[in-house]
């Protein structure tokens, strides 16, 4: 025992600083209570808000039935290599597991490295919630909304309001995983657009960061 600890010790340095790293990813990936739902008080870095938007023409369905589709479709619209959902206590519906509902956990495999979890928070008639887990890069909600502009016309929206879950995820994000989210959420109003019977005719991103402000005590 004594000869190996004496073996590790002599290691250099940048392999110590390695392991850290892998160490703390596999932390990451693997955290206490990882099933527990994150808001904004459990991330770190600033608020990260982010809203797309697609302005649909030529639709067949409105807000309430596109809303409905999306609903159930959402984990099928997300392309592979930026979020492969699955079902986390049954499977999908498109695999003949029971409709998603208010309370359905999927898992995520972000970018095809990351895992994921979150939960389905709200379902409403024109606006579905997805809540972020603790085994999540990120901390808050993702809300998809839809709404009739006229005839035919319908605007979709993604809106995300996070925080890093740490400090690891917060460097990825600004290294290239928000290039992949945009990849990601443009993609699912694309899909959205076509379950409608339609196409995007214009499109809008905005995102805006601004520092966390703990809620007052009461």
């Amino acid at each position: 025992m004594r000869h190996l600890l004496s073996a590790v010790r002599s290691l250099p340095r940048p392999l110590w600083l390695i392991a850290g790293v892998l160490g703390y990813t596999a932390y990451l990936q693997n955290p206490r209570d990882p099933l527990r739902p994150t808001d904004l008080p459990d991330g770190v870095g600033p608020v990260t808000h982010r809203l797309y938007r697609a302005d649909v023409q030529g639709a067949v369905l409105d807000a309430v039935a596109v809303t409905a589709l999306v609903g159930q479709r959402l984990p099928d619209l997300a392309p592979r290599f930026t979020a492969w959902f699955r079902g986390l206590d049954a499977p999908l519906p498109s695999q003949g597991g029971p409709p998603i509902r208010p309370g359905t956990r999927l898992r995520i495999l972000m970018t095809l490295t990351r895992r994921a979890r979150v939960q389905v928070q709200v379902m409403d008639p024109t606006r579905l919630c997805l809540r972020t887990l603790r085994l999540h890069a990120d901390a808050g909600t993702v809300t998809f909304r839809a709404l009739d502009t006229g005839p035919g016309r319908l605007r979709l929206e993604i809106e995300t309001v996070v925080r890093a879950a740490s400090w690891p995820d917060r460097a990825a994000y600004l290294l290239a995983a928000h290039l992949f989210q945009r990849l990601n959420w443009e993609a699912v109003l694309t899909g959205a657009a076509r379950l409608g019977g339609g196409q995007v005719a214009a499109r809008e991103h905005r995102t805006r960061e601004y520092a966390y402000v703990p809620p007052a005590a009461r």
